[in-house]
């Protein structure tokens, strides 16, 4: 549709369910974009390099009717002398990125780690599922990274059967773009209205009983620290970051591992009580030296376990001489709830052992009781069931 424009007209400009487009008859590549929710934006059209070109230059009232038609004949004069205005425009945002801060998706990440996920206590798991998306797109300007960028990785993750791990990057990439729009890196989150692509199922995968025979022949194979830490999963039925970042402080007794209220995912200190096997576990001295108790290098805790539960997972298999139904480390403390239940441990005594806040109100917050020997006989009972299994 072409009209005269003039603000009158402008201003009674109504949207409508879907876009509506005016040209204006007085220069005739500006173009006014009203939206359905009612945002005018004016952009300029040309052809540059045998393609068609539109350059957005403001949005109305903000940019006056006065001005975009000045900024559209400029940008007519510059096409007409062999230049391309909209691609100056966005090496000129990346200059100016880059002038501020190296703009590269890999360098903000170093800084989205910095600053915002060094201060999570799930950090960690960000850095896993980020892990693709930065050896794919690390080099690439973050003004850049399109939203078909974002569908091609989505959809790869996706055509590798993983469904929950596509949905974990889809949340995190987001996440960080959400974070750049608030450091002012970018204007818009190219994630936006791309859905998470797989509808995840509750999980209800444990270990049987011969399944958890085949568990320990495998982590026998990789015991240090892998095979430990597996073992101690099964036998506690803590969660893998609480475990994975155990450190000697934490033990105030052989048989008794505190964990302060900044370590737990709830935020709840918490007391776990260790039966004999987990003390074999944790104070081997087969282990690396340094203040943590799973360790590789010493002086940090492990962190990367994809590797080492895809490696036991084969061990597995073939043990079983079959593909055995997927699981996780996660799985291990379900497996330990399970059994916790099948060996009659009370629904409190178990949800305690696990720290899953149980009970309401004041009676939560004035019942301190650690109930330490009911725990500590539920995980010992625990872990007769598991050592007359793998006798």
């Amino acid at each position: 549709m072409k009209i005269k424009m003039t603000d009158q007209v402008l201003v009674k400009l109504k949207p409508a369910q879907s876009r509506i487009d005016i040209a204006d008859t007085v220069v005739t590549n500006l173009m006014m974009t009203v939206q359905p929710k009612g945002k005018k934006v004016w952009s300029v059209r040309y052809r540059a390099d045998g393609k068609r070109v539109k350059m957005k230059l403001g949005e109305y009232p903000d940019l006056s009717l006065r001005d975009a038609r000045e900024q559209a004949r400029d940008a007519i004069l510059s096409v007409f002398d062999g230049e391309n205005p909209a691609y100056d425009k966005t090496q000129e945002k990346l200059a100016k990125t880059e002038s501020r801060v190296g703009s590269t998706i890999s360098s903000l990440l170093e800084r989205y780690d910095a600053l915002h996920l060094s201060q999570l206590k799930t950090g960690y798991q960000a850095h896993t599922f980020l892990r693709e998306f930065v050896a794919r797109y690390g080099k690439l300007n973050i003004l850049e990274f399109k939203r078909q960028h974002f569908v091609d990785l989505i959809d790869e993750i996706m055509l590798q059967g993983n469904g929950t791990k596509a949905n974990r990057v889809h949340t995190h990439v987001k996440t960080f773009f959400n974070w750049a729009i608030g450091r002012g890196y970018v204007e818009h989150n190219p994630c936006d209205r791309v859905p998470k692509p797989y509808k995840e199922k509750s999980r209800e995968r444990f270990l049987s009983d011969k399944e958890i025979e085949w568990f320990w022949i495998a982590t026998g194979e990789d015991l240090e620290p892998f095979g430990h830490l597996a073992r101690l999963l099964l036998l506690t039925g803590q969660r893998l970051n609480e475990c994975a970042k155990m450190t000697e402080g934490e033990l105030i007794g052989r048989d008794h591992w505190h964990l302060s209220s900044a370590r737990t995912k709830n935020g709840n200190q918490h007391d776990v009580f260790l039966s004999p096997m987990a003390q074999s576990i944790v104070w081997r001295e087969a282990r690396v030296a340094g203040e943590f108790i799973f360790s590789t290098i010493g002086i940090a805790p492990v962190q990367s376990f994809d590797k080492p539960v895809k490696r036991l997972r084969a061990r597995m298999n073939e043990l079983a001489g079959r593909e055995l139904e997927h699981f996780t480390f996660h799985d291990l403390r379900r497996t330990c709830e399970t059994g916790l239940a099948m060996l009659e441990t009370p629904q409190p005594i178990i949800d305690r052992i696990t720290n899953h806040i149980t009970g309401r109100g004041m009676a939560r917050v004035y019942n301190m009781h650690d109930y330490r020997a009911e725990k500590a006989a539920a995980l010992q009972k625990w872990a007769d069931h598991i050592e007359g299994l793998v006798r």
